[in-house]
């Protein structure tokens, strides 16, 4: 069966009978309410720009070779089974942010979690003698020829975090078995901020820590629609999204694309089919799926937080170009700095991939020391860089006025004087930068906007720390000599 198109993804979304709420009201149309439409439309286009891709006849980014279906699949739904494998799919996370600058969770999650479940449900029937790698094969043969958008959902609510999961006073905190039968089983529980999860077809289930014997009801992963009965989706509400309730395109920063798209997913005593059922109980193998699933996403996290880096350094030096600062020194020093430390985080990424290793599945794996150390200097990086283009941009980041007020016939001509930048450069198009800018350090807040400007940006406060330096910059010289018996100048 060929690769679907945008529109054959975007008809299947329409067509589902998602139970989601947003904002207290129950979304009846998914694709006109304003915070799913601009998500849908990113997984759409990552839909059209595999299709484009087997058009021209090419193997590349998008697409590789199945051996479970003997067709071209798409990467999304690929199984690593060499280095390359892993690369190219680590490669294509970073080119996509460029294109959307949002989350394509519904698509980029699936990865991981197909990756995890297959080399754990292999190892399971290694040692366990059960079918569940049968089973799942069964369920990956269905998702890569239908081309399927896969969520993965892993994150549980938790509640007390001090106890495990068998522990917690209400046991539906963490998703658990709450009935086997000859046929399946009834789950009940809460899987939180799943990227995707109700503009996806299918969603993969998978435990989120390492079970005791005692935890073993909470050992559960499965294949499950995302509109199957008693699934309710509950969407996340950042800040920002509010102003796709209220404002207006030019008011979003993201202007085509910028929803992440995430909800609560409340499982209601659902019935798992057995043939979907990957795990049940199983509390061995727990950590070795959650650890490989992690692995495997943190990968491809630092390389999708590395397109937003670049986005966010492109648009902060286009605002300092806009605010006639654009060739300064230190704006492009801590351009610079900000590049660095990017591709830190991506060079570690990619030092595991070269140091990674095959599993006895198939599987390619990335090391996870190298990983895990470039998924934490890349979150070290994106905040660096919120503070940085929050310093370069200047204060109006969190405080401008919308494009109605623009728009007005009165104030807006106040504000296209008052609010414009370096001559030739238009306050729409300045407004439009800094938006951006403020939609990708996630400032829903005017809170650390105006603590990095209030009173002064912090290029002000290194001239009055420096001009206090200077007043005393020979005395310290002078007693450094003392210090090191230099003698015969005048100190």
């Amino acid at each position: 069966m060929p690769l679907r198109t945008k529109q054959n993804y975007i008809d299947s979304i329409k067509a589902m009978q998602t139970n989601i709420w947003a904002y207290g009201e129950k979304v009846n149309d998914i694709y006109a309410h304003p915070c799913f439409k601009p998500a849908v439309d990113a997984i759409g286009m990552v839909y059209a720009l595999s299709g484009s891709e087997v058009k021209n006849e090419g193997y590349g980014l998008f697409t590789a070779h199945s051996p479970f279906t003997g067709d071209r699949v798409s990467r999304f739904l690929h199984i690593h089974q060499t280095q390359e494998d892993l690369k190219n799919r680590f490669q294509l996370s970073r080119n996509l942010v460029h294109k959307h600058g949002a989350c394509i969770g519904a698509r980029c999650v699936s990865t991981s979690v197909l990756n995890a479940v297959f080399t754990t449900t292999f190892d399971m029937d290694q040692s366990t003698c059960s079918d569940y790698h049968t089973r799942f094969l069964k369920f990956l043969g269905h998702v890569q020829e239908n081309d399927l958008a896969v969520a993965g959902a892993m994150m549980d609510v938790k509640g007390d975090r001090s106890l495990s999961p068998h522990e917690q006073v209400d046991p539906d905190l963490y998703l658990h078995i709450v009935e086997k039968r000859p046929d399946g089983i009834v789950v009940r529980g809460a899987k939180a901020s799943i990227s995707g999860a109700a503009i996806a077809e299918e969603i993969v289930v998978v435990p989120c820590t390492a079970l005791s014997a005692d935890g073993q009801d909470y050992a559960v992963s499965f294949a499950i629609p995302s509109d199957a009965p008693g699934i309710l989706h509950i969407a996340e509400a950042p800040a920002p999204n509010m102003r796709r309730l209220v404002g207006k395109e030019m008011d979003y920063g993201n202007a085509r694309y910028g929803v992440h798209g995430s909800t609560h997913v409340i499982f209601d005593d659902v019935f798992i089919p057995h043939e979907r059922v990957f795990m049940c109980g199983e509390y061995a193998h727990a950590a070795k799926l959650v650890n490989c699933f992690a692995s495997l996403q943190r990968l491809n996290t630092t390389s999708c937080k590395a397109g937003h880096r670049d986005l966010l350094i492109g648009a902060a030096a286009v605002a300092a170009d806009y605010n006639g600062v654009g060739s300064a020194r230190h704006i492009r020093e801590k351009l610079a700095d900000l590049h660095h430390h990017s591709e830190i985080a991506f060079g570690c990424a990619l030092a595991s991939i070269y140091t990674g290793e095959k599993t006895a599945s198939g599987v390619f794996t990335p090391n996870p020391l190298y990983v895990n150390i470039a998924k934490h200097k890349g979150v070290e990086a994106i905040w660096e860089g919120t503070y940085t283009a929050a310093d370069i941009a200047g204060g109006l980041v969190c405080t401008l006025p919308t494009a109605d007020d623009l728009a007005h016939e009165t104030i807006g001509k106040v504000i296209d004087k008052y609010f414009k930048g370096k001559e030739g450069v238009s306050t729409e198009y300045r407004i439009r930068i800094l938006r951006l800018i403020e939609y990708l350090t996630g400032q829903g807040s005017v809170v650390p906007i105006e603590s990095t400007h209030g009173a002064g940006s912090p290029h002000t406060q290194k001239i009055t720390i420096g001009q206090d330096l200077a007043k005393k910059i020979e005395k310290f010289k002078k007693d450094a000599k003392i210090m090191a018996g230099i003698k015969g100048e005048d100190i």
